[in-house]
């Protein structure tokens, strides 16, 4: 549930993002509606590099899309970058 789901990511950096923008490429969201990633093409070198998860599923495609269907408890999105860095993305 959404309270165990932010207990447990307590502290995590958290972005904003309107709902609205569904669907939405992955590099699009991480590194322009969101500060995930500083670049684009700092963005795409992690996918590339299997060094991305979103909803602790590793993402292999920098061509590949979010919609509503990623969302946890629909309005959340979990990132990993790399082994130790987490971000929310929540949607409003």
């Amino acid at each position: 549930d959404e309270k165990t789901f932010l207990a447990v990511f307590d502290g995590v950096p958290t972005f904003e993002v309107a709902a609205d923008k569904f669907p939405i490429g992955v590099i699009d969201l991480l590194a322009g509606e969101s500060q995930v990633f500083p670049s684009k093409g700092e963005c795409r070198k992690m996918i590339q590099g299997n060094g991305l998860s979103v909803n602790k599923e590793k993402f292999t495609s920098v061509d590949g899309v979010l919609s509503e269907d990623n969302l946890i408890n629909g309005k959340y999105i979990l990132i990993q970058k790399g082994k130790k860095n987490y971000f929310i993305l929540k949607f409003n």
